[in-house]
């Protein structure tokens, strides 16, 4: 799976997507995050650990379960495909 564009329902921001897991979100901004108005108005810098819209979040979510955003899965080698250090 690819990242998947998905535009945020409260600011409109676009932002790239995939989605591994229910814990495990990738997001990738396709312009400045700081035209989020709840992430400007945290004032947090780039890189802050809680720095993220809760809107963005729900936006996701709701997406997911509206299989408008698939879940990514993941297949691990197994047996003799697992590449091994000797």
């Amino acid at each position: 799976m690819t990242m998947q564009p998905l535009t945020c329902e409260r600011c409109g921001q676009c932002v790239l997507i995939e989605k591994f897991s229910p814990a495990h979100t990738s997001v990738q901004w396709t312009g400045d995050a700081g035209r989020c108005p709840v992430i400007a108005e945290q004032g947090r810098g780039v890189g802050h650990q809680e720095r993220g819209c809760p809107d963005l979040h729900r936006t996701i979510d709701r997406a997911v379960r509206a299989q408008r955003l698939p879940v990514s899965r993941i297949e691990l080698p197994s047996g003799d495909a697992i590449p091994r250090l000797h």
